[in-house]
């Protein structure tokens, strides 16, 4: 590769060093892990006789994250005012299929689980508010009896509920992080469990070499860091307060509608 015969001694500072060991046989020295260094652009190009300015890149890699679409990210690169007859824009996902899956698993997981978690929280405490105030009839129909007007006790129903809510939201959002971390690990080990299973039996008949990257073909995601992101509470208090406060319409509606006798006479 030196094709300059460059001859330069380059002084540089070890900044960390990395283990890996090669689970395979290799057929090149440059597969072996111990024969990978990860420099800084001017320490590479120079051991070749060249500047940063002159020196000839083969490829250049480029991350997004992970909840990106890459067909999408390419699409928008394409329209950047380039050249790109003198460029290949490839999308490298290919080199890790595992890990790639594994991401996009979690993403559809966790959108599909927080959905459902609103769907279903949003019916259950419809019920329970529809309860509430099925049980409290007869304490309407005595405040009504005493002359308060329908209006005063809506607004004191939705006091309650407001000093009933936050409390709940607030708590929530440390339970959330903590049921958030449980599952979490359970769902990875089953997405990362059916991936392996799947990238074992096509890779079963290739021939791969040995080096880091080759063996970065079957890399899966091996850990969770899950945060409760901010927008998502707000998400969770925004939805689950027009919930509390239709339900509460609703059922308040039905019974503020009725005279006190008939409250007080009904048992159901």
């Amino acid at each position: 590769d030196n094709e300059k015969g460059a001859d330069e001694t380059v002084e540089v500072e070890i900044k960390g060093l990395f283990d890996g060991h090669n689970s395979g046989g290799v057929s090149a020295a440059q597969e072996l892990y111990e024969n990978t260094l990860i420099t800084d652009v001017h320490t590479a190009a120079k051991v070749y006789g060249n500047t940063e300015d002159t020196a000839v890149y083969q490829d250049a890699t480029f991350f997004v994250k992970g909840d990106k679409n890459l067909d999408s990210v390419i699409k928008d690169l394409g329209k950047i005012d380039i050249n790109w007859r003198e460029y290949n824009l490839i999308k490298s996902s290919s080199n890790y299929p595992a890990l790639q899956q594994s991401i996009s698993g979690i993403y559809s997981i966790s959108n599909k689980l927080f959905f459902g978690s609103l769907i279903f929280a949003g019916v259950v405490v419809s019920l329970l508010l529809f309860l509430w105030m099925n049980a409290r009839k007869k304490e309407i129909a005595v405040l009504l009896s005493l002359g308060i007007s329908k209006l005063e006790i809506f607004g004191q129903f939705l006091i309650e509920m407001v000093f009933i809510s936050i409390p709940a939201f607030v708590g929530s959002y440390f339970l959330a992080q903590y049921t958030a971390d449980k599952l979490g690990n359970n769902i990875l080990n089953k997405v990362t469990g059916d991936i392996a299973k799947q990238i074992a039996k096509q890779s079963a008949s290739s021939q791969l070499g040995g080096g880091a990257e080759a063996e970065g073909f079957n890399k899966t995601l091996s850990s969770l860091d899950i945060n409760v992101l901010p927008k998502f509470m707000i998400y969770v208090v925004i939805f689950m307060s027009l919930v509390l406060l239709v339900s509460l319409i609703i059922s308040s509606f039905n019974i503020l509608r009725r005279n006190p006798k008939e409250l007080l006479i009904d048992n159901n």
